[in-house]
């Protein structure tokens, strides 16, 4: 794994087919795809291990191997909590805000990693992080990495509101978004056009605990908008 943070830039971006050059993203890790691995799926590299553990599925709670999803949660944070300088952030009003997972708080298999990966921030950089789970999703979206056909930026888009509570609090300098693999960048462009509709002037910063990184003559499209 990176010791630093990098940029999505001219290089990466084309294989992040939603996001735009104005669009500020980083990302710590490179994620491929098991498709790509030749067999070995998580054993490909620490990375493709650390997201296996990250994304374990709610279900298996009751398994041997169930620390290895806190374990890989507190690696995140403690890695996160070093790669940027949250004093600094915390001053100029930085908001921390997780993309919501795709199950509703009500739903037993609702997966709040990113959530709990944040409060680990809080807790090791011993500032008071303003953290908010502003965006909700209905559950109709399913999880992007369990499904065949990705949805759409408009459907997650549709899928996302605002937690009545979060929404009423003052608002924010700057926003740092957080998610844990970026693929077509669809979650982050719905989830900054929602989030435009309350703060349409300050800067959203897309955080990433790894980007996808697929070989060039990968054939995977992105589902277009208009035959959603």
């Amino acid at each position: 794994m990176q010791k630093r943070l990098q940029q999505v830039g001219d290089v990466e971006r084309p294989q992040h087919y939603f996001l735009e050059a104005d669009h500020r993203c980083y990302f710590w890790g490179e994620y491929t795809p098991w498709e790509h691995t030749g067999g070995r799926k998580w054993n490909y590299s620490e990375t493709n291990q650390l997201i296996a553990n990250f994304k374990k599925p709610m279900d298996r709670q009751d398994k041997d191997d169930w620390w290895r999803k806190q374990a890989a949660i507190d690696r995140t944070s403690q890695a996160f909590a070093g790669l940027w300088k949250w004093q600094l952030l915390h001053e100029r009003g930085a908001v921390l805000i997780p993309v919501p997972p795709s199950k509703r708080a009500d739903d037993p298999l609702h997966d709040d990693r990113m959530s709990r990966m944040l409060q680990g921030i809080r807790a090791i950089t011993k500032l008071d992080l303003d953290i908010r789970d502003l965006l909700v999703s209905d559950g109709s979206i399913p999880a992007s990495h369990t499904s065949a056909q990705r949805p759409s930026p408009q459907r997650i888009y549709e899928s996302l509101s605002f937690d009545a509570h979060e929404r009423e609090k003052a608002a924010p300098n700057i926003i740092y978004l957080f998610d844990d693999v970026l693929t077509s960048g669809a979650h982050f462009v719905s989830c900054l056009r929602r989030l435009r509709e309350l703060y349409p002037e300050q800067p959203i910063v897309g955080n990433f605990v790894a980007r996808c990184g697929r070989p060039d003559t990968d054939a995977f499209v992105p589902l277009n908008d208009a035959a959603a």
